[in-house]
């Protein structure tokens, strides 16, 4: 009789064995899975929003989608006002560089706040890899633009501050010529995408 109850007792003790053991197998292939689907996440992501049209570098996973014409709404946002106070200033300044110093001199140092927080702007601002040389440039010559605003509002007198005027058109020409072309840059269909064709179109 022990012996029954010895054979059985082993027999239990096999079967509990062997549960154990299919369930530590079962939970490490489970573990396999969830870091092989951790894995791709991010490949699934930038797929799902390459298929949406989306940017994927301004889109992290679990956020909303980031499209072109999104993102060339963005920058239109960050560029008017910045534009509008630079605008403001430099008329401020055409009325006063003749005849009255101190008014010049604080449009000018209004026109240097503006350019600096454009830049930090720009620098903050989250371009495509295929547009971000082209922001650098920009970023760069607006740096210069304020370096030289910043010089011109430290003159002594009326004649000083306008020895600058010409340096300071040729900076904003080149600073208006890479604004055009981020502009371009931005509007741009996605490196790849699909030509857009409007219904009505001549097609040759």
């Amino acid at each position: 009789m022990s012996e029954t109850y010895a054979a059985d007792g082993q027999r239990r003790m096999t079967t509990g064995g062997i549960l154990i053991m299919v369930i530590s197998g079962l939970s490490a292939l489970l573990l396999v899975a969830a870091l092989v689907y951790a894995a791709g996440i991010g490949p699934r992501h930038v797929a799902a929003l390459a298929a949406a049209d989306c940017e994927p570098n301004l889109t992290p996973a679990g956020m909303p989608c980031t499209t072109q014409p999104m993102l060339a709404r963005r920058y239109a946002a960050l560029m008017a006002p910045a534009s509008q106070q630079l605008t403001t200033d430099a008329v401020a300044y055409a009325a006063n560089e003749r005849d009255h110093l101190t008014v010049a001199e604080a449009a000018l140092k209004a026109e240097v706040m503006a350019e600096r927080a454009l830049g930090r702007s720009l620098a903050a601002f989250p371009f495509p890899p295929a547009v971000a040389p082209v922001a650098k440039r920009l970023i760069e010559a607006n740096q210069a633009r304020a370096t030289l605003t910043a010089e011109q509002a430290r003159s002594s007198s009326l004649t000083r501050l306008r020895s600058f005027n010409h340096r300071v058109q040729v900076a904003e020409a080149a600073v208006q010529a890479e604004m055009r072309l981020v502009a371009a840059a931005v509007d741009a269909p996605l490196p790849g995408a699909e030509p857009v064709i409007t219904i009505g179109s001549d097609l040759h």
